[in-house]
């Protein structure tokens, strides 16, 4: 058995407490047997199960009633200390007082916490279940030589993804749409490999929301999908109930004309960063397709960033694009362009306009671009919807700095004692079962 002796102010209590473990004296652990006929009975120590270094304690009921005494196990059990002491609490612990771990699982909560925080902070399945194997001293050993084998495989991990991570974002998942400010939206697509052709396509994208809580900016919902047509967008914005004041988005079609069958109250206010880029990308093609105008458009290119200042700058702007006889041009001022204008009226002087009324979606970009570098190295690797939509839960956490490692340890434990000690689904039961993976 694993004895320590320690000889400090508290050195005689813990080494009774040592001994109890032992199953020589009575627990001292405050632990209940779980039977109800049984409360209030006598309980102790009663050895341990489990490999040496991850042992569990056992313990025995003597019963006050009269019946047989038995063995039992906490709902919850204790895997063995490794160390005389826990450094948060700074007090001396016995064997029996280490982290909690699920029932049939080889990982306490707290490895498991760590490992979801880790993936939604953006490292790799394959990262958080290196660190979650080697912390925990779970490392296979080889056959032959004994040596610890570090295995990279990201399985692990991603099992914990897929049971607790909506687990620990339940308690701070959003139930409606911000009620004040802008909801900002925008798209991330992911491009990979055509295993046939060998050219590069969209396999997926990620849509994503961002709202105002007490004039703070707040990441609001995550969802990956195939595509970005209407229906898809109708189904993300119809996750949560009610609907904002005003919205921010691109001039896509899809987006808009979802925008509006589901927010028909909602102003909706195209972000003026994507259509400036859009003029700008106009006119470098127009410089390419038409170089009879090479020379004018080159000249307007470098106004249209002080066109989209305001009224006083754009009119003349639009003047002198009409003047230069571009037909794709004009059409574009004649059709894209009044929408321009017609926000330009509605936006009022900067200075009496509040945080949360954004003229574009670009605060959106201080959440979603960490998420972007995170994924694309690896989109060719997340084919799963669901799995990768949980994985989305936790990186929104991240994001809105909610990604606390001791709160997710304690949901973890909630969800586990409120099903014997297990988790709520079993692991790998969202995978695609044949047929085409469900982000391709």
């Amino acid at each position: 058995m694993h004895t320590r002796m320690r000889w400090s102010s508290g050195g005689v209590r813990m080494l009774a407490r040592e001994m109890s473990s032992q199953g020589k004296s009575w627990s001292s652990a405050e632990v209940e047997c779980p039977r109800p006929e049984h409360a209030g009975s006598r309980v102790r120590f009663d050895g341990h199960y489990g490999p040496a270094e991850h042992r569990r304690q056992r313990y025995r009921c003597l019963p006050a009633n009269g019946d047989r005494s038995h063995r039992f196990t906490e709902v919850l059990p204790r895997e063995e200390s490794w160390n005389d002491a826990c450094e948060s609490c700074e007090r001396d612990v016995g064997l029996h007082e280490s982290p909690h771990a699920a029932r049939n699982y080889q990982f306490v909560a707290r490895g498991i916490a760590e490992a979801l925080v880790m993936v939604g902070a953006g490292s790799t399945y394959r990262d958080a279940a290196l660190v979650a194997r080697e912390r925990a001293k779970r490392l296979r050993v080889d056959p032959g030589t004994g040596a610890p084998r570090f295995s990279r495989h990201g399985s692990l991990a991603m099992d914990w993804v897929e049971v607790f991570a909506p687990v620990v974002f339940e308690p701070y998942r959003p139930r409606a749409w911000p009620t004040g400010g802008s909801l900002l939206l925008d798209e991330l697509p992911f491009r990979v490999r055509d295993p046939q052709s060998g050219r590069h396509r969209i396999a997926f994208r990620i849509f994503a929301a961002m709202g105002y809580e007490h004039g703070r900016a707040k990441l609001w919902r995550l969802e990956a999908f195939t595509s970005k047509a209407q229906d898809d967008w109708e189904a993300f914005l119809g996750a949560l109930a009610g609907a904002p004041p005003r919205v921010v988005c691109d001039n896509d079609d899809g987006l808009t004309n979802a925008v509006r069958a589901r927010f028909p109250d909602a102003e909706l206010y195209l972000c003026e960063w994507h259509l400036r880029h859009a003029l700008e990308r106009l006119m470098g093609t127009l410089r390419t397709d038409e170089p009879q105008h090479r020379e004018a458009i080159g000249e307007l290119l470098a106004d249209v960033e002080a066109a989209f200042t305001g009224p006083s700058f754009w009119e003349p702007f639009a003047e002198r694009c009409h003047a230069a006889g571009i037909p794709r041009l004009s059409n574009w001022l004649n059709s894209t362009g009044k929408i321009v204008e017609d926000q330009f009226r509605r936006r009022g002087p900067r200075w009496k306009r509040p945080a949360d009324i954004p003229l574009s979606s670009s605060p959106l970009d201080g959440f979603i671009n960490p998420i972007r570098a995170s994924i694309k190295p690896r989109a060719y690797g997340l084919k799963n919807r669901q799995r990768t939509n949980r994985m989305l839960m936790l990186m929104q956490l991240h994001a809105n700095r909610q990604d606390d490692q001791r709160a997710y340890v304690r949901h973890i434990r909630e969800c586990l004692e409120a099903h014997q000690g297990r988790p709520s689904i079993t692991r790998r039961a969202i995978v695609d079962a044949g047929g085409p993976a469900s982000l391709r």
